[in-house]
């Protein structure tokens, strides 16, 4: 008889349901609200034909978010929302897919799994199922809170469609990562590695014009391919459903040519004899992060050269009508002007909000990772103390973290200056990714104080107070929030609206002492709780 590789998908299907009954719901209704949230910023605005226009036509916002397509209170509301809604549940699914398959197959639960009458593609499909249905449903929902709104139904329900097709490739993605790395570490790493180079794209289909062929390798820009509200192209949605399905079956056939509990890149092995000079918690802890920190800052240093050299092709023109717009961010754009605007909102979200956040996050939990692995018990089985070993890899932490923001500081200054030939940019970019650093040492903090105090629920609780600081940050720049709300945020005492000669720096000494409560809190903690 014929063996059956899918047996035990729909019992597996249930299982991840259940254990994923309060993040799923997160991701999936987060693109509504993000779609909510627009539309209820552009429906506010008393001149908002005037305000879609002028952002439109703005050099900086086309080349940031593209222009607004078609040109008008539809087009204004997909233009920002639907961006944001996508990176939501592409990240959402990928992560999504990684957890119930690397992270399964590393932690050894998927052998107990195999280990019954279940399929050798069960634990895939499952998570398949999973991320896809999830980016369905997000998709759906977000159709139905257009319609809903009064938007026409043919175009909500492309725009829906289009969104979920965003996060199924992403779910193949984060599938095919979890193939091919042998870590969840590493895998999130190459699903970010990703996300990374579809932004790239995207920023120069917006350069572009907004209709280049760059659209087709950003599926945050995949809007602009089926243009709901527009021309409504529906037959571009097979095209993204091939380039969907690709992963996914480049998954299966690696997952039967892998064995189980490893990846496609296989672990190398250490030497036989260590380096004299890997003798202390400090060389360890390099030694397992240098790898990405290596990678961070190779690709920071390509992220921010490959902008900071287009940065001369934006113009600096910005009308009258753009500087007097009732939102947060207009004014203060045009007061730095669109090349340095550009630049500061780059430096930002690579340098903080989206990208050195998240290589925080992940740093701090190794810990835990080493700790559930029980290597953190053969190291302090020998003659070293809690703190030495949890502060080695916070030294670490620390470090590399402020040598990506130098890398990426003169990356994106010397892109921008060689490319228009004028030097003065250079010290103001380097200073405003260096300016990043208290900010991104307080998201350290903030992670060794859950890890010290709460190490079973401290992954989920990192990534949702960052989740929470990134929409305090949305909510601010559509004007629901205002500076007060978004000063509880570490964003704030950075954020790329201030020019960098304006930038307080007791703020941001104040930052640094908060993280230091924070660390030594996080000590304690760790020095009173069981190992395990």
């Amino acid at each position: 008889m014929k063996e059956n590789h899918f047996a035990g998908t729909g019992k597996l299907l249930k299982l991840y349901l259940r254990r994923d009954r309060i993040v799923l719901p997160i991701w999936i209704l987060l693109p509504m609200i993000l779609i909510m949230l627009q539309m209820s910023f552009v429906k506010a605005m008393p001149d908002w034909q005037v305000l879609i226009a002028e952002l439109s036509a703005s050099p900086l916002t086309a080349s940031l978010l593209g222009p607004i397509v078609p040109l008008s209170i539809e087009g204004a509301i997909l233009w920002r929302g639907l961006l944001q809604a996508s990176i939501a549940v592409m990240i959402g699914a990928a992560l999504t897919m990684i957890r119930h398959t690397r992270t399964e197959e590393a932690s050894g639960r998927n052998e107990l799994i195999l280990g019954r009458p279940v399929g050798r593609y069960a634990n895939l499909s499952a998570a398949l199922i999973l991320s896809c249905g999830g980016s369905l449903l997000a998709g759906l929902l977000t159709a139905a809170a257009l319609m809903g709104n009064g938007l026409a139904g043919n175009g909500s329900l492309l725009a829906g469609l289009t969104l979920a097709a965003s996060g199924c490739i992403f779910a193949g993605i984060g599938g095919l990562c979890a193939q091919i790395f042998e870590h969840s570490g590493s895998a999130r790493g190459g699903v970010f590695g990703v996300y990374g180079l579809t932004m790239v794209a995207m920023v120069l289909n917006n350069m572009g014009g907004g209709s280049t062929g760059w659209a087709w390798l950003a599926p945050e820009a995949w809007f602009r391919i089926t243009v709901p509200f527009g021309e409504n192209h529906a037959w571009p949605l097979l095209v993204l459903i091939v380039l969907s399905a690709l992963p996914m079956m480049l998954s299966y056939m690696l997952l039967v040519r892998r064995d189980m509990g490893t990846g496609l890149i296989a672990q190398k092995e250490g030497s036989a004899n260590a380096s004299p000079r890997f003798n202390s918690p400090m060389a360890l802890a390099w030694r397992q992060h240098k790898g990405s920190i290596l990678a961070w800052a190779i690709g920071m240093a390509y992220l921010g050269g490959t902008m900071g050299v287009g940065t001369p092709n934006i113009s600096e023109a910005i009308s009258s009508t753009f500087a007097q717009m009732n939102t947060s961010w207009a004014p203060a754009m045009a007061k730095l002007g669109n090349q340095e605007g550009f630049i500061a909102i780059l430096i930002y979200i690579l340098g903080l909000m989206g990208g050195l956040s998240v290589f925080a996050v992940t740093t701090i939990q190794r810990l835990r990772k080493e700790e559930k692995e029980h290597y953190a018990e053969m190291v302090l089985s020998r003659p070293v103390s809690r703190v030495k070993w949890m502060g080695s890899y916070l030294a670490v932490a620390f470090a590399s973290s402020a040598l990506i923001l130098l890398v990426l500081g003169l990356a994106c200054g010397l892109g921008w200056s060689i490319a228009a030939g004028e030097f003065s940019h250079f010290p103001r970019v380097l200073g405003m990714s260096l300016s990043k650093i208290p900010s991104v040492w307080t998201i350290i903090g903030i992670a060794a104080l859950l890890y010290g105090w709460l190490p079973r629920i401290a992954s989920v609780l990192n990534w949702l107070i960052l989740s929470a600081f990134i929409f305090i940050e949305m909510l601010w720049e559509v004007g629901i929030v205002g500076w007060s709300a978004l000063q509880w945020t570490p964003f704030a005492y950075a954020h790329y609206s201030i020019p960098i000669h304006e930038l307080a720096t007791l703020p941001l000494i104040i930052l640094t002492v908060i993280t230091v409560v924070l660390i030594w809190f996080g000590f304690i903690g760790f020095r009173r709780r069981s190992i395990g």
